[in-house]
């Protein structure tokens, strides 16, 4: 999906349709889609941070380049906050659930 000129990546369609199922190897699959997707995350804040510093320190000129991928880790940053907020006030309301 692309949004302004930034590309960004879906999970995989059928995650829900794995944790519903309740069985563990949906959970296993999804738990190993959140880890591939933390480290995808993590790599876009680590080149983010390299072009930085390349740019800062002389080594490379490519300006654009760099805020390019700034813009993207913060954009990452941000969807990942996000996400990371709605489970949890989705983990608050089942906590609160009377039964």
């Amino acid at each position: 999906m692309e949004v302004g000129g930034v590309q960004f990546r879906l999970l995989s369609d059928n995650v829900g349709d794995q944790v519903a199922t309740g069985n563990e190897k949906g959970a296993r699959s999804f738990i190993e889609t959140l880890k591939k997707e933390l480290e995808e995350l993590n790599r876009t804040v680590k080149t983010a941070e390299i072009k930085t510093l390349e740019v800062a320190s002389g080594k490379s000129e490519d300006i654009l380049g760099a805020v390019v991928a700034a813009t993207e880790a913060e954009l990452a940053v941000k969807a990942a906050v996000q996400i990371r907020n709605k489970v949890m006030q989705t983990y608050q309301t089942f906590i609160h659930m009377q039964v």
